[in-house]
């Protein structure tokens, strides 16, 4: 999140200004001071895009039919258009072997040895286990970042800031639901998480175009 945020200070640094530019411009310098000698800032940014894909096309097959109309037919018919398009995208497709980067049954996987019903009894309590702790640990992160974001002075930011924790929120969210109960999980995804689930793709996707 902090490396979308820095390339998109830098790309849009400059405001327009009468009688020298017409457009924001960016400041190679800015982006330069924020990612030289970090290579893995650039390389946390495509991980967390790869996640945020993940979770869409684990999900796709149940937000298509999640209801978006607001009572305004035109824009209810162009939001149902692009959404369509993103879900269509060919992206969640033929970026599919790129999701392995994040297996989140691998979080969940259990050696244990004994006859199959016992080992099978165990797992699933391992897995339960596991995934309450796991999700714990994640709303612990994100309350300390949401505190820390409630710190900045710029309102701008921080709005964001906390748009984009949510969208990040909602895939970990979508990713770490099992698969039993995945429907009823997106199924009861509220308005917000996933507009914030959308705007977080699209800002991080305009991100990693922005570096090439």
């Amino acid at each position: 999140m902090h490396s979308s945020v820095n390339i998109h200070i830098a790309l849009s640094y400059y405001p327009p200004m009468k009688g020298k530019r017409t457009d924001w411009e960016p400041n190679a310098r800015r982006f330069k001071e924020s990612f030289e000698g970090h290579p893995e800032r650039l390389m946390n940014l495509h991980f967390g895009f790869v996640v945020l894909l993940r979770a869409l096309s684990r999900a796709k097959p149940y937000l298509s039919e999640y209801p978006l109309a607001m009572a305004n037919k035109t824009e209810d018919a162009r939001t149902q258009q692009l959404f369509r398009r993103l879900l269509d995208s060919d992206a969640l497709d033929t970026c599919g072997p790129l999701f392995s980067a994040f297996d989140e049954t691998l979080l969940f996987k259990n050696d244990q040895v004994g006859t199959h019903d016992t080992r099978s009894w165990h797992r699933g309590l391992a897995v339960d286990g596991r995934l309450v702790s796991l999700k714990q640990q994640f709303k612990s992160v994100f309350r300390n970042i949401s505190r820390i974001v409630d710190c900045v002075s710029c309102q701008k930011c921080k709005l964001h800031a906390k748009l984009q924790l949510l969208g990040i929120g909602t895939a970990l969210k979508v990713l770490l639901s099992p698969e039993g109960g995945l429907e009823r999980a997106v199924r009861g995804l509220k308005r917000g998480e996933l507009v914030a689930l959308v705007n977080t793709v699209a800002r991080w996707s305009d991100a990693i175009g922005a570096v090439g």
